[in-house]
């Protein structure tokens, strides 16, 4: 590892910080690991996309429906791709807590950087128990530990908040919480110890210049974005450099693309009492990304609606953008 237990907090906020992406995880037509898929997909977001960060094996990863061997694997593929030019984040949700112990010590060995837990989802509906769940596997794995607040589970209050942030690893929060004041109540509880992502990209740029947030951790990243054009990134270093005029032009540029995410993925990913991976996977198939099916309970897409879809994302202008990238890539590639 690259930091000590006890220098979790101080590592983690010189390292989570910048526009991180979420990738789904990619199967192939008879149900197995797409281990060149999910590497295509990272070497595409690293060298081409040029974000800052990946957490992977998450809800949109389909943790919940894999192995934890699988899921030891993908682990494993982003290591090896990422060769340390990015920090990576393991998901290692698991409602028992033996086995969430054994995904997080196992990235901790392979080198990733950190690993994100989702509060746990059965039984811990008491600050006690879901305090006593992260402590017992904190106490067993020396790796910073994100934890992932949504409303899907118990969610944590600042006060329970600052009772976690006691735990020398415990090191940063994924907010899925759809309200603004539990937000802004738990920067005020704990902002200073550790970072917090909202998980949301539409209010990242109010977030980054009135909120004083540094991270964005959310899929929207390598869905808005295609080689040579970059807008997440490039309204986000217009911020920073204190440009808001170029930052908020650029950042309204994309309310179309929001408006169909808004359509077809809204919140964290169910449209219409269904749970939108296949959705996400068609959209990136549609930018030139490794798509690929969804394994049950997951169900995938319509014909119908994946036209629909297309229609409405070739409106927005992404789907030619990509066309053109990827041909001026293979030009390259011939002249090369």
């Amino acid at each position: 590892m690259k930091y000590r237990k006890q220098e979790a907090k101080e590592y983690a906020k010189t390292v989570l910080h910048g526009v991180w992406t979420a990738l789904p995880t990619t199967f192939t037509q008879d149900d197995r690991i797409d281990e060149a898929g999910n590497a295509a997909n990272l070497e595409h977001c690293i060298a081409k996309l040029q974000l800052a960060g990946h957490y992977c094996i998450g809800n949109v990863g389909e943790f919940w429906s894999m192995t934890n061997e699988e899921r030891m694997r993908v682990a494993e593929i982003n290591v090896e791709v990422a060769k340390g030019r990015i920090p990576l984040i393991a998901g290692c949700h698991h409602q028992n807590p033996y086995e969430a112990v054994k995904l997080a010590q196992h990235a901790q060995a392979i080198g990733v950087d950190f690993v994100i837990i989702l509060t746990p989802y059965v039984a811990a509906r008491g600050d006690d128990a879901v305090y006593d769940y992260y402590r017992f596997v904190a106490e067993r794995v020396d790796i910073g530990i994100v934890l992932f607040n949504t409303e899907a589970t118990y969610p944590i209050s600042p006060r329970l908040a600052k009772r976690l942030a006691t735990i020398p690893n415990i090191c940063g929060f994924k907010q899925g919480v759809s309200k603004v004041q539990p937000t802004i109540a738990l920067r005020e509880a704990i902002g200073r110890e550790m970072e917090v992502s909202v998980a949301d990209e539409a209010p990242w740029l109010y977030n980054l210049s009135v909120m004083g947030d540094r991270w964005l951790l959310n899929y929207c990243p390598h869905l808005f974005q295609v080689p040579g054009y970059l807008p997440v990134n490039d309204y986000t270093r217009a911020a920073l450099a204190g440009d808001m005029n170029a930052a908020t032009e650029i950042c309204r540029s994309l309310n179309p693309l929001r408006a169909v995410l808004a359509k077809w993925i809204p919140g964290y990913g169910s449209a219409g009492g269904r749970m939108a991976i296949a959705e996400q996977k068609y959209w990136m198939e549609l930018i030139g990304m490794a798509g690929g099916p969804v394994r049950t309970p997951c169900a995938g897409m319509t014909e119908d609606a994946k036209r629909t879809m297309r229609a409405d994302l070739e409106a927005t202008g992404l789907v030619a953008r990509a066309a053109s990238a990827g041909k001026a890539g293979a030009a390259d590639r011939r002249a090369a």
